[in-house]
């Protein structure tokens, strides 16, 4: 969480006693411009292009019944502020907006609604989740995003470009209720590589368990409670959109937000369940060790236990006996004695070998 510090450096960018500034699409410090990209639709046409000029939101907002802003990038301060005097968005809610930190919510904010929500997306063998707010208002739908999140509302762009969706007719509240849906959409891709990560960590611990390998359980427990985190307070925020009266949003995009919500309870279902897998794996991953350390004591043990009675034997013929006493140690006048202690040993360890393969002590080796 951002400290309480960076918190109020975020509330001196938006003052409301700022003098205004002009719209720009300079590069911020990061040399990351803020992106606007416009659709707009009503009940036949729909209308997408890049923004250039402030004139042409406020031409769109009112022309068009339904009009989706994305703002692409936290960069240009001056423009995100443009955009929240067009549309009357207040300062506190623009800086809830472009919090990287904020956690899913739903909140009124006057004459519109905020949802922030959290993006699931894979990085390399991570799992990153990134932030994205959107605003309802009555005829418009604002979404604001970070330069380096990868579009996740194409699904929804190519419905609305080929005319699959009614947007026009059912209003912006149909159009949040499909963002957010392809929101949660998204989690299932990158839950689906979780099954495949346990399976082959499964066969892992079994076969050839490593230091490495329980250090990959943690991290895809880690992953996980990611994810949860992200899901957890999103299924709030879907619960309140669907259940509860709403401003702006009718009957018809509440039927969705429900099935959004039960979207959900099932990819959190998915999450607590591949989390147990994950402690089961750890638990495998633990007795496969113990398993290996078994079968190392036994060999152990039984090398030892083979050349206890060979030590036995070596250890007394290796005494000092007098060799004209009547009571002296057989063979050590022997001309072949050795050869047969040898014998006696050999024939000792071979018994011994056969007495434990039978016994079923050495069939369980790998």
């Amino acid at each position: 969480m951002a400290s309480r510090k960076q918190r109020r450096r975020r509330r001196r960018r938006f003052d409301h006693d700022a003098p205004a500034v002009a719209f720009s699409t300079s590069a911020s410090t990061a040399g990351q411009p803020t992106i606007l990209r416009l659709t707009a639709c009503d009940g036949s046409t729909t209308h997408e292009s890049p923004v250039l000029s402030l004139q042409e939101l406020t031409i769109a907002r009112e022309k068009w019944p339904v009009v989706w802003l994305d703002v692409d990038g936290f960069g240009d301060l001056a423009t995100i502020r443009a955009v929240g005097q067009i549309f009357e968005i207040g300062d506190l809610a623009l800086e809830d907006a472009t919090t990287p930190d904020e956690r899913p919510k739903v909140e009124v904010f006057g004459h519109q609604l905020l949802i922030a929500v959290r993006m699931a997306r894979s990085d390399g063998e991570s799992i990153v989740t990134d932030p994205m707010a959107i605003f309802l208002g009555d005829r418009y739908v604002i979404t604001f995003h970070d330069r380096t999140v990868p579009d996740g509302f194409a699904s929804v762009r190519e419905r609305i470009r080929h005319g699959r969706t009614r947007i026009g007719q059912l209003g912006a509240d149909h159009l949040c209720a499909l963002l957010l849906d392809a929101v949660i959409d998204g989690y299932f891709p990158v839950l689906e590589q979780f099954g495949d990560s346990l399976e082959l960590i499964e066969e892992q611990a079994l076969d050839n368990p490593s230091r490495d390998l329980l250090g990959k359980i943690h991290d895809v427990r880690n992953d996980l409670m990611t994810l949860r985190r992200a899901l957890w307070p999103t299924r709030d925020v879907l619960h309140a959109l669907g259940r509860e009266p709403t401003a702006f949003v009718g009957d018809h995009a509440r039927q969705h937000f429900r099935d959004s919500y039960d979207h959900t309870m099932e990819l959190l279902d998915l999450t607590e369940g591949y989390r147990e897998i994950g402690s089961d794996l750890r638990d495998i991953y633990l007795a496969s060790i113990n398993n290996r350390m078994n079968d190392v004591m036994k060999v152990l043990t039984v090398i030892a236990t083979i050349f206890m009675p060979l030590t036995f034997i070596t250890g007394y013929y290796g005494m000092n006996f007098n060799t004209e006493s009547p009571w002296n140690m057989p063979l050590l006048n022997f001309r072949y004695g050795s050869l047969v202690a040898v014998g006696i040993m050999l024939l000792t360890t071979v018994a011994m070998v056969v007495f434990f393969w039978r016994r079923g002590w050495l069939k369980r080796w790998h």
